[in-house]
């Protein structure tokens, strides 16, 4: 057996060792919590008491959700405390200062958002704003990707709480760095598109919501448009695009325009697009989410069905595309919840059966959205129950 070889099973049994004694460890503080004898714990965890802790260190399923109901913890907590990853590092192994541990915690929320898992990027920023003492400087990005997540997630309130403290707090002290500058307008930018998100889930506030959308989204654009004319950043620029895009939609809530001129728009738009491959990716995006804004836009304010079918159909189908060009999550969530909606639609505006056809890889980009996104799988689901899944 070589070197290598022999330094990996070594690893491999270090994290052994270590699950293994987080989950004793667990195991006793349920006994304290409970005051229980190591036999009654058993019982309750359906076990031998000789054998809670099996060679391997990874308890049953079955198991971890006793524990976890005992402990009276999220089951994902007791997951997380348990598990050691395959390097044998626990938690906090390479950050001794508060300020490093922040800038982990940055770095972590950083790569769980480019795969679109948003609750563990939530994990990742409250954990690094919980550090003591760190800078203003490390905790407002900390601050805007944790409004992000919260907004990709639809917990509304906690985004729109979080982006405009943020805003404030720069209303009250000079930027500095250009680091100030783009976390101060993607502040805005979250901020807006999070009261936009709401005109939906609060419709007799619909005209209030869309003006601070509006408000909020227009600052976003001024001072994305400004940074863009200093430097060539195509991310700047997507984000620009996307505050364009969202504010076509609150006009039209507010009236400044009509429906039909908005989504013709829109449309035009996307005929600029239809080969994708020179574009650059945060571009892209921005023209995925203005067929978003076009589905909303024709279910709030078309009367016309077969209209609305039309514009919905032509949107949801761009904007899959591009989501899966990018992998982009958030984006996919839209785009199932938008498919699902205009098929609902559809079946109850007809007398005839309409099939809701979906294949494989929609199943397996389903599951994954339902993962990412609980406030989808109610919707996922439905999907799943009422697609005919057509596969080969």
């Amino acid at each position: 057996m070589d070197r290598t070889a022999v330094r990996k099973k070594k690893g491999s049994l270090d994290s052994v060792g270590r699950r293994k004694k987080r989950l004793e460890q667990l195991l006793n503080l349920a006994l304290a919590y409970k005051d229980w004898t190591r036999k009654e714990l058993a019982r309750t965890l359906g076990r031998d008491p000789t054998k809670l802790v099996p060679g391997t260190g990874i308890p049953k399923l079955d198991v971890v959700v006793e524990l976890a109901a005992v402990l009276e913890w999220p089951v994902g907590d007791v997951v997380k405390y348990l598990w050691v990853d395959a390097s044998g590092r626990e938690p906090g192994d390479e950050a001794t200062t508060a300020a490093r541990r922040a800038a982990t915690c940055h770095r972590d929320a950083l790569r769980w958002r480019q795969s679109g898992r948003y609750l563990e990027v939530v994990d990742a920023a409250t954990l690094g704003l919980s550090q003591p003492g760190v800078t203003g400087a490390r905790r407002r990005p900390l601050q805007a990707i944790l409004a992000d997540a919260y907004y990709s997630l639809w917990s509304l309130v906690e985004a729109r709480a979080i982006a405009r403290d943020l805003v404030s707090a720069y209303e009250v002290r000079p930027l500095r760095t250009d680091r100030d500058r783009v976390t101060k307008a993607f502040a805005h930018f979250i901020s807006g598109q999070t009261h936009r998100r709401l005109m939906s889930v609060e419709p007799q506030r619909c005209e209030t919501l869309a003006a601070a959308a509006r408000h909020e989204l227009q600052t976003a654009l001024a001072l994305y448009q400004s940074m863009t004319e200093r430097e060539n950043d195509p991310r700047l620029e997507g984000l620009a695009a996307t505050c364009a895009g969202a504010i076509v939609e609150t006009d039209v809530a507010l009236k400044r325009r009509c429906a039909r001129d908005a989504l013709d728009q829109l449309s035009a738009a996307l005929e600029r697009v239809r080969e994708t491959a020179g574009l650059a990716p945060e571009r892209l995006e921005s023209f995925g989410w203005w067929c978003i804004f076009g589905c909303n836009i024709a279910l709030r304010h078309l009367d016309d069905e077969r209209r609305l079918q039309q514009h919905m159909a032509v949107f949801t189908n761009k904007a899959d595309e591009i989501a899966n060009q990018l992998d982009n999550w958030s984006m996919r969530e839209r785009v199932f919840a938008m498919q699902y909606t205009r098929w609902e639609r559809a079946a109850g505006s007809t007398c005839f059966e309409i099939p809701h056809v979906i294949d494989a890889d929609d199943v397996r980009i389903i599951t994954g959205t339902m993962g990412r996104f609980p406030s989808f799988r109610a919707i996922g689901w439905r999907i799943l129950e009422t697609a005919q899944i057509v596969t080969g």
